[in-house]
């Protein structure tokens, strides 16, 4: 394995003019320099950032943790596949290495910043985790954080989530202008800030129209298509049944749209759909799933950028974004008005 020592008598230089070349700093002469950079490329030679990074007390490395709430949430693939593209895109733009974690153990007996500790990462990204138990420490210690989806974030941390208030208002209002006047809706169990936020907007909403939501329109799932297709199976054997069902999360209301058939249901003909998050099989249904779209890479994107500049400004502050959404009605709604 070529070393820096290698470099060094190749280019004729010392050690420490190739270390200068390699991390741009001290004064080197443009034609020296050109000549250790072209020798590093003949040599194939990668620097030991290992090393680097003891030396600048900085691994150069951001580690994300995704929430362990329940084994449904870690299988919702597409929810954080697009937070960690936008993460790996601004990783890539500033040389910036990822650490992606799956936690072990069990889920009440998780050290959330070991990963800062033990690893010496530069910040930390928590997906869905809470931050009640970490507030301490994120001051204390000034650990670079970044939290996606969850409330109560210390003034260190920063907070990202999407406005889920707006997008559940707009599904609701929507819908009553379509007619619908009995609408249900399937929340979930365990329910995150956000899930809890969009049904929170969904019944406000409601009482501003004046509509009831009686305590039978109001179903519990597990965040997966299984929680869909119990809510519909209830629905079906309704004798006053609801015109739609407003689904907290896509992969619910997939279980809606797969089990409506098997119940007799036609959707949009019999009740209408929506759901809530934006993923791509919602596009590819026949009809194509109604659902609101959340901005996931730009969320990731500027997690790690606020980290990013947490780590070079100790004493820089937390920032709070709330996205913005954007509604698609597509096919699974039916006006109702126009029969």
């Amino acid at each position: 394995m070529t070393t820096q020592k290698d470099v060094a008598k190749k280019a004729g230089v010392s050690f420490i003019t190739v270390s200068r070349v390699i991390n741009n700093k001290g004064n080197v002469k443009q034609k020296t320099r050109e000549r250790v950079l072209r020798v590093i490329k003949e040599l194939n030679y990668y620097p030991n950032t290992l090393a680097q990074g003891l030396n600048a007390n900085k691994s150069n490395t951001i580690s994300i943790l995704p929430s362990l709430r329940d084994q449904a949430m870690m299988e919702e693939i597409s929810f954080y596949r697009r937070i960690i593209a936008g993460v790996e895109r601004y990783c890539c733009e500033n040389e910036i290495d990822i650490l992606l974690s799956t936690f072990r153990g069990r889920p009440d007996n998780i050290d959330c910043l070991r990963h800062y500790y033990l690893r010496k990462s530069d910040g930390l990204i928590m997906i869905g985790v809470s931050p009640t138990e970490l507030l301490e420490k994120i001051e204390r210690d000034k650990i670079p954080c970044s939290f996606i989806g969850e409330t109560g974030c210390p003034e260190r941390a920063n907070f990202l989530q999407s406005d889920n208030r707006w997008g559940s208002r707009q599904i609701t209002e929507y819908l009553i202008k379509n007619g619908h006047t009995k609408i249900a809706y399937i929340f979930a169990e365990n329910p995150s800030t956000d899930i809890i936020d969009r049904y929170e907007s969904f019944t406000e909403v409601m009482k501003e129209n004046n509509l009831d939501f009686p305590d039978s329109y109001l179903f519990y799932g597990d965040f997966m298509e299984n929680g869909g297709r119990e809510a519909i199976r209830k629905i079906a054997s309704m004798r006053e049944r609801p015109t739609a069902i407003v689904s907290a999360t896509d992969r619910m209301a997939l279980g809606v749209f797969d089990e409506a058939k098997n119940v007799g249901l036609s959707i949009p003909e019999d009740i209408s759909l929506v759901g809530f998050d934006g993923h791509e099989f919602c596009e590819f249904m026949t009809p194509q799933i109604a659902t609101v779209i959340q901005d996931l890479e730009g969320m990731g994107y500027m997690a790690a950028k606020l980290i990013s500049e947490q780590i070079d400004n100790s004493d820089k502050q937390g920032e709070s974004h709330i996205f913005p959404v954007v509604f698609e009605p597509r096919g699974t709604i039916r006006n109702i008005r126009e029969d």
